[in-house]
């Protein structure tokens, strides 16, 4: 266990060091800077200085170390839409409402989807089963923004129940987290429904029923606990990917969280935010992948001995 663990490990430090290169790669290929001006241009001795200021004007690998030895000793330096503040500053402050909305959404669609998985596997093929595929489907298949369009338009425009954006008062966030739980509900509706199918057509379960258990407490007990593999794997990645922010979601509801200033800091070249969004997220995907391998391994052994037993 303890090698798998290690080998696990040194493949995430190897992720998170390509990713690095190549994001900071694809970043200074993009043409124009933080400083250019856009549409209110920049004198070119104020750019130079401005450019010396933050070492913009290195060699591409010198800013690169220089960046990175930062990173070691948690400094990701200074956000160039908010030199008042640091980026760790920015990012505690911005990952409230992220962490808060996609918190809640996953709390409002985890279970929502096991229901509707383990009735759809339960009832198969009766409406119930049809329906609760018909809802996963839409729900992984309907891109956020467009549902989150049709939730201001019902229930903002139309009815004028909910407020349509902006951050502060809970009223605010319903439909926000709306919006979050419709995929974490329409994927756990299919990943339940297809294990749960896979472990009532195993023949221990045959062999349980034989005994005379009754059906209950083959479910709970032995189905339930057998179909939770999958859905432990999932678990954390979609959990980190909620948390850290949706684009879309945040765009339409006017949520000042992670998936703002991941735009903004793309839009204005913003590159020590951008750099420290992308590595937070890809070390938080790292880490949760390391987990839900680390809980696989030890709730199916035979993961760690690939495949074969002791």
């Amino acid at each position: 266990m303890i090698g798998y663990v290690l080998q696990r490990v040194l493949s995430v430090l190897t992720t998170f060091f390509v990713v690095s290169i190549i994001i900071f790669l694809m970043m200074h290929s993009i043409p124009g800077g933080p400083f250019d001006g856009g549409d209110m241009p920049v004198p070119d001795a104020v750019r130079e200085k401005l450019n010396a200021q933050y070492g913009l004007d290195q060699p591409l690998y010198v800013q690169y170390a220089r960046y990175m030895w930062g990173v070691v000793r948690l400094d990701f330096g200074v956000p160039f839409q908010s030199p008042g503040e640091t980026v760790l500053e920015l990012l505690g402050r911005a990952w409230v409402p992220s962490l808060v909305l996609g918190g809640l959404g996953m709390l409002v669609g985890v279970p929502l989807g096991m229901l509707l998985g383990m009735a759809a596997a339960l009832r198969r093929n009766s409406w119930i089963d049809y329906l609760a595929s018909a809802v996963a489907t839409l729900g992984l298949t309907v891109p956020v923004f467009v549902t989150s369009m049709l939730l201001i338009l019902v229930f903002s425009v139309w009815l004028g129940w909910l407020p349509s954006s902006g951050w502060g008062e809970p009223q605010r966030w319903i439909l926000p987290i709306i919006a979050y739980a419709t995929i974490p509900m329409a994927t756990y509706a299919r990943y339940m429904r297809s294990a749960m199918l896979d472990t009532l057509n195993k023949p221990f379960v045959t062999v349980l029923r034989a005994k005379g258990l009754s059906e209950r407490r083959i479910l709970f007990q032995h189905v339930l606990r057998n179909s939770a593999i999958p859905l432990v794997t999932v678990f954390l990645p979609m959990f980190i990917g909620t948390a850290t922010g949706s684009i879309f979601v945040e765009a339409m509801f006017r949520v000042p969280g992670l998936g703002n200033y991941f735009v903004s800091s793309i839009r204005t070249r913003d590159y020590p935010l951008e750099m420290a969004l992308i590595l937070m997220i890809t070390v938080m995907f790292c880490i949760a992948y390391l987990i839900s391998d680390i809980l696989y391994a030890w709730l199916n052994p035979r993961i760690r001995h690939g495949g074969r037993r002791k």
